[in-house]
């Protein structure tokens, strides 16, 4: 057996014996469900084995239940982050197994899913991740549910060239091989390239357990665009072999350009917002250009996640009062808080300045701002249309310290807000349309009878601000009650 197996399974056989001891009774509350536009008060629910057995208008009899006061509380169904990545500690480097890394990354490992938990996330979609990161996180007492996909990308293409060879494809191992591009980008020595083709990658993909695949559409940052791609047939092969295994197609891609060929390829999920306009970009609303392939967006029924907190997250590097965010101390370690206050851990910062040939930090923070904010104006005009958006914070999306897990979910809501969804739309986003984009809605997404019982219990009604979801006094993890200060980083510290 293998160490995945072993500690996936232990961590499943803690979390079956912690859960399934008692029933759960939950008194007197108001049901908040985002299938609903108005709460329901004065209801009683009851919580068996790990699922909502019972909600009723009445109280319910439950000999030696647990029993939770729910008056003046409000119940709703917990939050999904659906792009997050599990295998990356925010703000350290790709190797954390070096002496002076490994306790900042393992403290980071031990608190990530809790802070996930901290701010309500009870499920998690992670597009690309690796077998040992996915084992770590599910190994933890408390964390959420945690599905995935599994990611490709052509040979030598993005994120895997930032990779020295050959560690990168131990990294990526479902590389897609393109035979037309093979005298810049052979196989590596021992590779075969009848394991390469895109049907070989997603029945790899498919075996492994994933619900998804993700695919990587990225030619390049900024002014690059030299950058391996897929080519046409290579995508339509892989929206078919996906299709045939029964998986999503989510692709990476948040330039004009490459979200046209992710929706010439078909995929199901586009899982970046729209700030990289090109020459189409302007100061303020959308351009025709822009309105056109939104429309498109819509018109094809593909799902689209935001993603607002990227640009935000690496713009937070510049910011002098980042770190003195008294949240940060809720959801960081102490030991990696002080350290990213060192040189050692100002490295991304550093290499990011010499992109923008060292201007000052205010001036590349608000270049950042800028960029992003034609994402915003997107998810405007693509929420105007009707379009249910999916929430997706990319936490981290880059080793930037700007991204933690749990409050960036939380920043998320907030942009959201800030880009004219009402507060039913982001708790929609976070929940039911999560639910529904994959595939999860008939155990998740909603507070009602047969459901796993991932809920919360908020001091405020979400319906009335996204600020609710800082409000949050107890989270219930497949029917096990957590006090949500527990979870918190400076409660272990």
């Amino acid at each position: 057996m293998s160490r995945h197996s072993i500690l996936a399974g232990l961590a499943l056989l803690t979390l079956n014996t912690a859960t399934s001891a008692a029933d759960l009774l939950i008194e007197n509350v108001t049901i908040v469900s985002p299938e609903r536009s108005q709460p329901l008060p004065h209801q009683f629910v009851l919580i068996r084995d790990e699922r909502i057995a019972q909600i009723a208008a009445k109280p319910i009899t439950a000999p030696g239940a647990q029993r939770i006061d729910g008056r003046g509380k409000f119940l709703t169904p917990g939050l999904m982050d659906s792009h997050v990545h599990v295998s990356t500690p925010a703000g350290l480097p790709w190797d954390t197994a070096s002496p002076q890394l490994q306790p900042l990354g393992d403290a980071y490992n031990r608190q990530q899913p809790r802070s996930y938990l901290y701010f309500g996330v009870t499920q998690l979609l992670d597009p690309s991740n690796s077998p040992d990161a996915v084992a770590t996180f599910e190994a933890q007492p408390q964390h959420p549910d945690l599905f995935r996909c599994g990611s490709t990308t052509a040979l030598d293409g993005y994120p895997a060239l930032f990779v020295d060879k050959p560690l990168r494809y131990r990294m990526m191992p479902d590389y897609i091989y393109e035979p037309a591009n093979a005298a810049a980008h052979p196989l590596p020595a021992g590779a075969q390239a009848a394991q390469h083709t895109p049907e070989a990658v997603v029945d790899r993909i498919a075996v492994s357990g994933a619900r998804c695949v993700k695919v990587f559409i990225e030619d390049g940052f900024g002014d690059r665009s030299g950058w391996p791609l897929l080519s046409k047939d290579s995508l339509q092969r892989l929206r078919a072999a996906a299709t045939k295994r029964g998986l999503l197609l989510v692709a990476h891609a948040n330039a004009l350009d490459m979200q046209r060929i992710a929706l010439d390829a078909k995929v199901d999920v586009i899982a970046h917002g729209l700030w990289n306009w090109g020459p189409a970009g302007g100061k303020s609303g959308v351009p025709p250009e822009i309105a056109a392939h939104l429309n498109r967006i819509h018109r094809s029924g593909t799902g689209y996640q935001p993603t607002l907190r990227v640009l935000a997250g690496t713009a937070d590097l510049f910011r002098a009062d980042t770190l003195e965010d008294p949240t940060y101390r809720k959801v960081v370690p102490a030991a990696l808080l002080d350290w990213y206050a060192t040189e050692a851990g100002q490295w991304f910062k550093r290499s990011m300045k010499h992109d923008y040939d060292d201007l000052p930090d205010g001036r590349i923070a608000s270049l950042q701002l800028q960029t992003g904010e034609r994402g915003l104006r997107a998810a405007r005009y693509l929420h105007e249309l009707g379009q249910p958006l999916l929430l997706g914070s990319d936490t981290p999306s880059a080793p930037t310290y700007g991204n933690q897990p749990g409050y960036d979910t939380f920043r998320e809501m907030r942009l959201m807000a800030l880009a004219g969804l009402s507060p039913l739309d982001v708790f929609r986003a976070a929940t039911l349309n999560n639910a529904r984009q994959f595939g999860l809605d008939r155990d998740y997404g909603t507070v009602a009878t047969g459901k796993i019982a991932n809920l919360l219990l908020l001091e405020l009604n979400p319906l009335d601000s996204v600020h609710a979801w800082s409000r949050i006094d107890k989270v219930v993890l497949r029917g096990r009650v957590i006090e949500r200060e527990t979870l918190a980083a400076d409660a272990t510290n």
